[in-house]
């Protein structure tokens, strides 16, 4: 059985790390009742539907009531349909693209939705609370989508977290005894980059591979090294066979270095090079805009911070380039208005315009950071309660 009531005193310091990715830049939220605001009636397929994002009420809430979530689907044209849903901190939904459906989670299930029915929903028997940070994704090779879920500290000092996995019709899940830092697959397995909880030392690789209710899975340590100021700012990134994700530490001096991890996905080894030392950064203005923001192209990696730095990567060389801006981008530091996402040669960001008084999906290049086009999605604002959070954004196709 999990308990929430007890905490090592070693987790202390960890927890209030990570309560900052959850409550960045937030405000204090309105009371306004949700139940005003239906779902949209806008007919969307889901091969129209260009981007998404998905806000929800925070956790502490749904304690209470079953809290609420929109599920805001938007098309070239910037016209959206939204989807009132109960609450999940952090769900991740996962579009299906060879079935031709749009997977959201649930707390005590998952609902499916395609363009030919009603969406369906089933019961899962493992109810989670609150999801890692965009922690879902899909396995190109079995055709399954794949999310992780956060749930506690059990009785025994275990921590516990969930991996639910399936397909439109089949729906899976397991308990992992792991604190997951980071996720990501090569398309066949799925990596999980975790941390001893409790001792705050070492980080491991796990590799699970999903067959049909089987969940086959292996545990490699990977570097020792202390964890108690560690960050993981993406997501993990799969190139051949190496995996990739930036992370973050503050020294003694109380500066911070951001690091990239490479980890072989044969000898379970892992090197580790510095992109940046920051100064102080006592607001933590340099967390990512989303664990979405490593992306690769043309042979280099490039990862893009919360001040719209683009930190470029060559592989063949293991160098760090000359780092630039997004040009024209002045962030807010408002995680409920700014949320960024790289997909192929570009990197996205979805904000909201004061000036405009409008949401915007802005693309820029990655190679040089010049901003391509954009995209106004005027009826977002108006579509979803004050009371929610921005907890996902997701290009679904280029722009």
């Amino acid at each position: 059985m999990i308990s929430y009531d007890t905490k090592p005193p070693g987790v202390v310091k960890r927890m209030s790390l990570l309560l900052c990715l959850l409550i960045l830049s937030s405000t204090l939220l309105s009371c306004s009742h949700p139940d005003s605001l239906p779902s949209s009636q806008i007919d969307m397929r889901l091969d129209d539907t260009v981007a998404l994002v998905y806000y929800s009420t925070s956790l502490p809430k749904e304690y209470y009531n079953k809290g609420t979530s929109y599920l805001v689907r938007m098309n070239r044209e910037g016209a959206i349909q939204t989807l009132l849903g109960e609450g999940l901190e952090w769900g991740s939904p996962v579009k299906l693209p060879d079935q031709d459906s749009l997977v959201i989670q649930r707390k005590h299930e998952i609902e499916v939705q395609t363009d030919e029915a009603k969406p369906a929903s089933y019961t899962s028997p493992c109810p989670v609370s609150a999801g890692y940070r965009q922690m879902s994704g899909y396995l190109t090779g079995s055709r399954q989508y794949y999310s992780m879920f956060n749930q506690g500290v059990a009785s025994n000092d275990d921590y516990i977290s969930i991996l639910r996995w399936g397909d439109n019709n089949h729906h899976y899940c397991r308990e992992i005894r792991e604190f997951v830092e980071a996720q990501g697959s090569d398309g066949h397995t799925v990596y999980a980059l975790t941390s001893e909880h409790a001792s705050l030392q070492g980080l491991s690789l796990i590799a699970m591979e999903p067959r049909d209710d089987q969940l086959i899975s292996a545990k490699y340590p990977l570097l020792d090294i202390d964890t108690g100021s560690l960050i993981v700012q993406t997501d993990i990134v799969s190139v051949q066979e190496r995996l990739y994700a930036v992370f973050s530490m503050r020294n003694p001096d109380n500066r911070v270095k951001l690091q990239l991890m490479e980890i072989d996905t044969d000898s379970h080894t892992a090197n580790v090079y510095l992109l940046h030392t920051y100064g102080e950064e006592l607001d933590n203005r340099y967390f990512s805009l989303s664990a979405n923001s490593l992306g690769t192209a043309g042979g280099k990696l490039y990862y893009v911070d919360g001040y719209g730095t683009v930190f470029p990567f060559a592989l063949d060389t293991r160098t760090a380039g000359q780092t630039y801006s997004l040009s024209g981008f002045k962030p807010t530091f408002d995680r409920n208005q700014e949320m960024g996402y790289a997909r192929g040669t570009h990197f996205y960001l979805f904000r909201y315009d004061a000036a405009l008084q409008a949401h915007k999906v802005e693309q820029y290049r990655l190679a040089d950071g010049s901003l391509q086009q954009e995209l106004r999605i005027p009826k977002v604002k108006d579509a979803i309660s004050p009371e929610v959070y921005l907890y996902d954004f997701q290009m679904l196709s280029d722009l």
